[in-house]
């Protein structure tokens, strides 16, 4: 399916927040890194690109280095895993209150 403009906007603009959460120079092609990440960031949902690149829940927070485009992908995929199984337990009747899960 393709992608819409609006959803490639949204996962450039991210993958810029990503690249400017690491020391300057650590790619050797700056645009065509993020140019790389923004293409596979754009394959998930915005859910997903958001989580993965948010400082607090993602990359930066959980990698030292800034990471290849290998690895983008690998925090994605977890990224989706974790999110469809929270919202699992919450169609379940649970929800996260005072640090921890409690049954509705």
């Amino acid at each position: 399916s393709a992608i819409s403009t609006d959803h490639l906007i949204f996962a450039a603009q991210r993958a810029k927040l990503l690249f400017g959460c690491y020391r300057k120079g650590d790619a050797n092609d700056p645009e065509t890194y993020t140019a790389a990440v923004t293409a596979i960031l754009a394959e998930y949902p915005k859910e997903v690109i958001h989580y993965v690149t948010d400082p607090r829940t993602g990359i930066p927070r959980k990698m030292k280095f800034m990471p290849n485009p290998a690895e983008v992908s690998e925090a994605c995929d977890k990224a989706t895993e974790y999110l469809n199984d929270e919202k699992t337990i919450m169609e379940r009747g649970w929800r996260w209150h005072n640090d921890k899960w409690q049954k509705d």
